[in-house]
């Protein structure tokens, strides 16, 4: 069989490649974007205006035994109330949400895929 050299041979040696991924670089894979993810979200998390500790302090990447997460730390409870709003506690109007994650991962969702992708095809000898 002949090749013309137009692109599709290289990507399905790709595709091939990023199949068969195992579950050490799958996890390392995940580690690196995660840590980039936090890197890009950490500036952007609005600091509090008491004196103490912060929701960007509390940022964190976690590597349990099949995933690896983005998590707060449990004293950060209140994270979600920030990214998507609140009732006040008197019950007449709304805190408006800060949107930090989902604009974060909005703006580098693309960049995190590609560090993924190149990271497994470079490691699984691409």
């Amino acid at each position: 069989m002949a090749f013309n050299n137009n692109g599709f041979a290289d990507a399905l040696k790709e595709i091939n490649t990023l199949i068969k991924v195992n579950k050490s670089v799958e996890l390392d894979v995940l580690e690196q974007a995660a840590e980039y993810f936090v890197k890009q979200l950490r500036p952007r998390i609005p600091k509090s205006s008491q004196n103490g500790m912060h929701l960007r302090d509390a940022l964190k990447v976690v590597v349990h035994d099949d995933h690896v997460s983005v998590e707060f730390e449990d004293w950060a409870f209140y994270w979600h109330l920030v990214e998507h709003g609140h009732k006040k506690a008197s019950g007449r109007g709304k805190i408006k949400g800060r949107h930090f994650v989902q604009n974060t991962f909005d703006a580098d969702g693309d960049k995190i895929a590609d560090i993924m992708a190149n990271e497994i095809v470079k490691k699984m000898g691409g």
